[in-house]
């Protein structure tokens, strides 16, 4: 530990990646991703990057934007949902399109990133290492960093932006111009990492809106996976954060754990009260911790 202190005080200015380990992960679909692991000491400097870069990339973030981020969760994007699509936001009428991204992060240009990273030229010099080296910048599947610990940031830097381009004046007969204060621009799309949705009116046209947010990802480098995008009237339901949520016939919202979240909670809970190595007491403080 303490060698790694001094040679991350020696060489932090100019720090050099080492080789990625890689080892395979199954997918929900059962399919194989490959993790790519750094070392403990570049796992440190991208620690400290990370520090370093995440005050100023925070004061750009978009407001809707609650994946990885300090202080936010999914909750909040479920708030901001209900606030949408409540009974007094008449979410009866609304659609969402459910955004998929294809293959999000494996051809992502690296050049948008650094265009876009505030920071100064070792620290830009050190990311750019690091994305060479094979840290994908991307977001972890099961909520933690187990790759590269910088990637959800530079991944965020990425993608910042595009929760602005479904933007409308809150006075409908209105048009929003350079001159529109802030509080009158509706921005309705809620981004959780990758995930995200976009809620429209009965008037928005959902063909111009993705034709928009397909040109934001070309620049970057990634596309709108055609198969998984969904547009779904709200009444229907959809789900996000492993959550549904729906507006019933009587305009009320409602919000219930998804299928697939249901069927995995009710396999963890059977594994444990099958799991014969636990006792009784064992049992009852995992399926009620």
């Amino acid at each position: 530990r303490f060698e790694l202190n001094e040679l991350l005080k020696a060489s932090v200015s100019n720090w050099k990646h080492q080789e990625l380990r890689e080892i395979p992960i199954p997918k929900k679909d059962g399919t194989m991703r490959m993790l790519k692991i750094p070392t403990i000491a570049d796992r440190a400097y991208q620690c400290l990057v990370k520090y370093a870069l995440e005050p100023a990339h925070e004061a750009t973030f978009h407001a809707y934007s609650y994946g990885f981020r300090t202080g936010r969760s999914a909750h909040d994007a479920q708030k901001i949902l209900f606030l949408n699509l409540s009974s007094k936001a008449n979410g009866i009428d609304k659609r969402v399109i459910e955004l998929d991204i294809e293959k999000c992060f494996d051809r992502i240009n690296h050049t948008a990133i650094m265009d876009k990273l505030i920071a100064p030229y070792s620290i830009r010099q050190g990311i750019f290492r690091c994305l060479k080296a094979g840290v994908n910048p991307e977001f972890p599947e099961q909520g933690t960093p187990q790759g590269g610990v910088v990637s959800p940031l530079l991944a965020n830097i990425a993608l910042n932006g595009i929760e602005s381009i479904h933007r409308f004046h809150k006075n409908s007969n209105k048009r929003i111009t350079d001159k529109t204060p802030g509080k009158d621009i509706i921005e309705p799309t809620i981004r959780y990492a990758d995930d995200m949705v976009i809620i429209l009116r009965p008037q928005d046209d959902a063909t111009t809106i993705l034709d928009k947010v397909s040109q934001f990802l070309a620049e970057r480098g990634m596309k709108v996976s055609e198969k998984k995008t969904k547009l779904t009237a709200t009444t229907d339901g959809f789900d996000f954060l492993g959550w549904h949520f729906k507006v019933q016939k009587n305009g009320k919202f409602k919000c219930v754990p998804s299928v697939d979240n249901f069927k995995a909670f009710r396999k963890k809970v059977k594994h444990i009260v099958n799991n014969s190595n636990y006792g009784s007491t064992t049992k009852a403080e995992k399926l009620a911790p």
